[in-house]
């Protein structure tokens, strides 16, 4: 199989779509190719006929064999699972893959799941049907492997035998369709495959689009929580989600906070904040709930009572997620890092609107691309966390949880007493990612309950 690794959907990185040609020799044709898939299907483009006839399935149930391939889902047929007829030739299907979102497009729309059906005829060429999935009702074939899409999106190896499917029991439930000559959509892009795209679109629902989507992002789904309170999966309801999200509800140490001056306590031992970052790649992703910024190698770590926690990622909340005096700020950033047992500290700074934040002026340029892309995802090159400017010695400390689902709690918080600035300009272009109607993406506040809250400053001399 293709190495995920090899080639990804990130655009502008060093192994995106716009480079696929330039990673292999047999490769090149997916860069200067005449006939490459997908294509936007325009009614003003295409000819109505009725000379092609009806698609001739002469599908049978098979052994099948479910992949997580790290850039998709695929189901493989391991026997003799039927053909597709075309033109008096019989092409067998091998296998079927689903993308998310759809590749190709009606009148410049993008739907929200498109199922791939490749067959190969005795010669070794190429015919696929795709189908459009809008969001909706179930899809009665998705639901059938939902329990071994589970188990596979949990699981290291990714690859677990299904046992008999039928490939009747994928509804098509079309007879017009669109057809065209064009290419594979992943590398080598071999070209002259027949597509067949069925005009009628279909349903799933939002849950078994998460599941397809599993195999290629390691993110939790935007759409799968939101910040809108009182919506169905709004900040009260996170914890009836999904089994593992109960905390969320009915955790006793929740973030975030209301930081009140009466329930701090000011300490001294707690020592300065011992911070031994370093510069490494970045990628920025726009996650759908946040921004964040995502240091691919070693980029330092945070010492705390001798434990180092290695620097994984920051992101940006606007409004603040946590409070002071209960006074909300415009933004909130998150340092995330993760010691070597899993555990995880965060430290967490507050910003005003004012002077431009030095940090954020450096990534400007590329939050604008990705704020105006599809694929949300851009290599930054080598970031330096000590641009991050913090510049107070004071901080708050309590013992928290994460602040999205699945709201993981003992949760080591470092908030840093001063408040920071950024500027109007910088703060939209944070928004900007979030995609629900709230356009806020920062957790009402939590109790809490008997908590202690620790402010650090340093002794007298």
């Amino acid at each position: 199989m293709k190495d995920e690794s090899e080639f990804s959907y990130v655009e502008g990185s060093e192994n995106g779509p716009s480079r696929w040609g330039e990673i292999r020799p047999e490769w090149s044709i997916c860069s200067n190719g005449s006939m490459q898939s997908p294509i936007d299907l325009l009614s003003e483009r295409v000819e109505v006929v009725s000379h092609l006839g009806r698609l001739k399935m002469n599908y049978k149930a098979s052994n099948a064999t479910l992949k997580n391939r790290g850039h998709d889902m695929m189901l493989k047929w391991e026997g003799d699972a039927g053909n597709l007829e075309i033109n008096g030739t019989e092409y067998a299907l091998r296998q079927c893959h689903w993308h998310t979102p759809s590749e190709h497009t009606v009148n410049g729309k993008k739907y929200d799941v498109e199922v791939h059906l490749v067959h190969e005829s005795p010669q070794g060429n190429i015919t696929v049907i795709g189908i459009l999935y809008k969001i909706g009702r179930p899809d009665s074939f998705l639901s059938s492997m939902e329990d071994i899409l589970e188990e596979i999106s949990g699981s290291e190896e990714g690859e677990r035998v299904v046992g008999i499917v039928n490939p009747k029991n994928i509804k098509i439930g079309s007879r017009k369709y669109y057809r065209y000559i064009g290419s594979l959509t992943t590398p080598p892009c071999t070209q002259n495959v027949v597509w067949t795209i069925v005009k009628k679109v279909r349903t799933v629902t939002r849950k078994q689009m998460r599941l397809l989507r599993v195999a290629v992002h390691d993110v939790k789904d935007e759409s799968e929580f939101s910040y809108v309170e009182g919506s169905e999966n709004g900040p009260s309801r996170w914890g009836e989600i999904r089994p593992e999200w109960s905390i969320c509800s009915n955790g006793s140490m929740q973030s975030p906070i209301d930081l009140l001056s009466e329930r701090v306590e000011v300490v001294s031992h707690l020592g300065r904040l011992k911070m031994n970052y370093k510069a490494s790649n970045a990628t920025l992703k726009n996650r759908g709930h946040d921004m964040m910024l995502k240091w691919e190698g070693d980029a330092g770590n945070l010492e705390i009572n001798g434990t180092e926690y290695a620097l994984r990622q920051c992101h940006w909340h606007t409004p603040s997620e946590h409070t002071v005096n209960g006074k909300k700020y415009d933004v909130e950033v998150h340092l995330v890092h993760e010691s070597q047992q899993g555990n995880i500290t965060v430290i967490g700074i507050l910003y005003k609107i004012g002077r431009p934040d030095s940090f954020l002026s450096s990534m400007e340029d590329i939050l604008e691309e990705i704020s105006g892309s599809e694929e949300g995802e851009r290599v930054v090159g080598i970031v330096n966390p000590k641009n991050i400017k913090i510049g107070s010695r004071k901080y708050y400390r309590y013992i928290g949880s994460l602040t999205t689902p699945p709201c993981t709690q003992n949760v080591v918080w470092t908030i840093v007493k001063k408040v920071r600035t950024v500027t109007r300009k910088q703060m939209r272009l944070l928004r900007v990612a979030v995609h629900d109607d709230s356009h806020t993406n920062a957790r009402p506040l939590q109790a809490i309950n008997k908590r202690s809250v620790l402010m650090y400053r340093p002794r007298e001399r």
